[in-house]
């Protein structure tokens, strides 16, 4: 059989066929010659059954229409074959064309041949097109059994391929290097599939597990999920010798389990401040002194104390704790941490010139309850302490470790850059509220000092590197972990690799955030914390070391009050709960009144806020009131406090107002009946002490108090008589009538639910001097 190669070798040899050998088209694509194969001595006869010429094959121009054939369009040099010049309107476009020709001496093969109108075009490709080869028929593909995901069913599918590839290799000892080699890549594939798995798991936040996971995908919708905190206490000090205390003194208590909890001086890894302390201020120093049997009551709500001795050193803005121990048989102390402004010493003339000291504190300190200045005691040398241990690292970039020094992580970042990482040794890092804002996120006990320079570069933590410049020195916390594995190379250095949780330094790669030079060597301070067990209770934090830095100061300890602020890190299951909804738990926008309370409440000092939208005739107006927390009257800068927030927040074309609460005066008289053995002056004091708007010296609120009543609040008749019932003497409520100021002329019968508008707010102060802030008068009936 021949094939198309020896076709046109035999058609070269033929005296009777002839054949299209080749097609050159000239530059302006409207001429082509047609070269034939043969030169056949009959060009007359050739030229007379050649006949008609087609182009066709085109994709935009399907065909090319062609001018008749001439004699003056053939052409031939002696002894060469014959040429054909055909001519065309308008060249075609780039397709490949096919060029058929009709004649008896032209043979059915070599009648056609392909060619382009663009050959002459300039291009790097090779023209000539490759031969056409038959498809190679392939043995049928395996089963795969997509359900394979451990080494057993891939050694399994391995197995069944060998079988059905290669039905001659039966070999199945596990000597053989077939076996071996199957067997190693479905441990491969083995590793690979569990690979994969958990990389499917960590890219979903219900399925993650890995603490840098849920970190990452809750920072997609704003969620700082929150790290290990560090709890905070006070602690009072018996020092031997005074001067200024430096913060970082450990101190330390028990915890349930035995172990200890260590605890440090000041406010965290960065307070750097002292703090005085001196003998004078130790416990049994400083005693109250009370000018008369009649005032050895320091009453709640007092900002001032008398106290022993003059000389004592006291400062103001110095911290003072009032600590009242309790009755016989009972088990609670009274204690209150006050902040002086003011010291004055005196003296009392009628006991021989008893030297004095007069000290008063801040308004918002005042005392929340009685002390009783006979089982009273003052106490100075107080400072804080926070939870956690201090820890020492040293490392450098790039370079051979030496002594403690560790090297760092270098490893290959995006776009090829490097990064440099540094585990910590030592977990978990303890994490402190942010001191200049209660929304921003939470910041590391954790110091970064660049060493190599003059003078040592401090460098500063940042939440995200996409928020840092090119030149600037920061770093951040990833919750992840890197253990060393295998052996020591020769240079020092180890091979680290992913396990899991914990903390790492990353640095910028100077694009975001400054890269670090390689040599740079720098030293890691930081703090670990045992977070919520920190919180211990009080009088816990008493173990001081005599050996360490803190014995050479004090030789006895306590907190006064209970360890807070410490708190576990975020639980995943919380992560998954919270996060997603993190963006709807506080709106930034206010449409409905009730958007405005939200906002008007969320500052510290608003107890309840009221709103109520009006069309003003030109635009919609929005007015709110608010009830601030203590006190009937709203501060200056209250009120443009509140003013900025509610207009961040308003819709815009909504005008927004801001004004003081209406308040609700009542008159009222109350009729009691007192007990046979009452005296009828003791029962009225006593109603008017739990109806008056003060704190009472059980720690109570009087029933009229300023935060008891808010907007809207109602005043409930059984609620009144149940508190004048409480009142020492009184045997029953009689009658309560009342009369609201501005409104009626005479008292009438008080309903059984007295309401007020959402603007506005109940009112009884009872106050001789300011009657029109309501009034209350009882009237006794019985008793003697």
């Amino acid at each position: 059989m021949n094939t198309p190669g020896d076709r046109r070798q035999a058609l070269r040899q033929s005296t009777t066929l002839n054949g299209i050998d080749f097609i050159r088209v000239d530059a302006t694509q409207t001429k082509l010659e047609v070269h034939f194969l043969n030169p056949v001595p009959g060009r007359n006869q050739l030229r007379s059954t050649v006949k008609d010429p087609r182009i066709s094959g085109g994709d935009a121009i399907p065909t090319v229409p062609v001018r008749p054939i001439t004699d003056a369009d053939w052409s031939q040099n002696p002894g060469e074959p014959p040429v054909l010049t055909l001519r065309v309107p308008a060249p075609g476009d780039f397709s490949q064309y096919t060029l058929s020709l009709g004649g008896e001496l032209l043979d059915p093969f070599f009648s056609r041949a392909t060619f382009s109108f663009k050959a002459n075009c300039d291009s790097r490709l090779d023209c000539e097109q490759p031969p056409e080869e038959c498809a190679l028929e392939l043995p049928p593909p395996p089963p795969i059994d997509y359900l394979a995901k451990d080494f057993a069913s891939f050694r399994k599918a391995l197995s069944d391929f060998s079988a059905q590839r290669h039905p001659e290799w039966q070999e199945r000892s596990e000597a053989d290097f077939g076996v071996m080699f199957l067997e190693s890549l479905s441990s491969l594939a083995d590793d690979l599939s569990y690979l994969q798995d958990r990389i499917a798991a960590e890219a979903s936040l219900d399925t993650a597990t890995q603490r840098r996971s849920l970190v990452r995908h809750a920072r997609l919708v704003d969620y700082e999920p929150r790290p290990i905190m560090t709890a905070q206490a006070w602690l009072w000090l018996e020092v031997t010798k005074s001067g200024p205390l430096p913060a970082g003194l450990p101190v330390s208590a028990l915890g349930p389990d035995g172990e200890r909890i260590d605890f440090e001086t000041g406010r965290g890894l960065a307070d750097t401040q002292t703090y005085p302390v001196d003998p004078r201020w130790n416990p049994g120093k400083l005693e109250p002194y009370a000018w008369d049997d009649s005032e050895r009551c320091l009453p709640a709500g007092a900002t001032e104390l008398w106290l022993q001795g003059d000389g004592l050193g006291l400062f103001a803005e110095q911290w003072l704790l009032i600590d009242t121990e309790p009755r016989t048989g009972g088990n609670e102390s009274i204690r209150a941490l006050v902040r002086l402004t003011e010291i004055q010493e005196g003296s009392d003339p009628l006991f021989g010139d008893t030297k004095l000291t007069r000290v008063s504190w801040r308004a918002e300190d005042a005392l929340a309850r009685d002390h009783d200045l006979t089982r009273t005691h003052v106490r100075g040398n107080l400072v804080p302490v926070t939870q956690g241990r201090r820890f020492r690292e040293s490392f450098i970039v790039e370079g051979a470790p030496s002594g403690e020094r560790q090297s760092a992580l270098v490893r290959t970042g995006l776009n090829g850059t490097p990064q440099v990482l540094f585990p910590l040794a030592q977990a978990p890092l303890a994490w402190h509220p942010s001191s200049e804002d209660a929304d921003s996120p939470a910041q590391p006990e954790l110091s970064v000092v660049r060493q190599d320079e003059d003078p040592p570069e401090p460098w500063s933590w940042q939440r995200s590197l996409l928020d840092a410049g090119s030149f600037e020195t920061v770093f951040t916390v990833d919750p992840i972990r890197y253990r060393p594995v295998g052996l020591r190379h020769p240079d020092g250095t180890v091979s680290m690799d992913y396990d899991g949780d914990g903390e790492t330094l990353r640095f910028g790669d100077g694009v975001f955030g400054e890269m670090p030079d390689e040599g740079a060597v720098f030293e890691v301070t930081y703090r670990t914390s045992v977070g919520a067990a920190g919180n211990v209770a009080a009088d816990s934090i008493t173990l001081v070391d005599p050996n360490g830095p803190l014995g050479e100061w004090a030789t006895q300890a306590g907190n006064p009050f209970p360890a807070e602020g410490g708190a576990d890190a975020e639980s995943a299951e919380s992560v998954r709960r919270l996060a997603p909804e993190a963006f709807r738990a506080r709106r930034l926008n206010a449409v409905r009144p009730e958007d405005y309370d939200a906002a008007a409440e969320s500052l510290p000092w608003v107890q309840r806020a009221g709103t109520v939208a009006r069309y003003t005739g030109s635009w919609h107006t929005v007015f709110t009131a608010v009830d601030p927390l203590g006190s009937e009257v709203l501060a200056p800068e209250q009120h443009l406090e509140l003013a900025i927030l509610l207009g961040r927040r308003r819709i815009a074309g909504h005008e927004v107002y801001t004004s003081a609460p209406r308040y609700v005066s009542l008159d009222l008289e109350v009729f009691v009946c007192a007990r046979p053995e009452a005296f009828q002056g003791d029962v009225e004091e006593a109603v008017l002490e739990v109806l008056s708007d003060k704190r009472l010296r059980n720690g109570r609120t009087g029933f009229f108090h300023v935060d008891r009543f808010s907007f809207g609040t109602p005043l409930e008749r059984s609620v009144l008589e149940k508190e004048i019932q409480l009142a020492h003497g009184v045997a029953g409520v009689r009658d309560v009538r009342y009369r609201r100021r501005g409104f009626t002329a005479g008292l009438v019968a008080l309903p059984e639910t007295l309401t007020v508008g959402t603007d506005e707010i109940l009112r009884v102060d009872n106050n001789p001097s300011r009657p029109e802030r309501g009034s209350i008068k009882v009237i006794v009936e019985g008793g003697k």
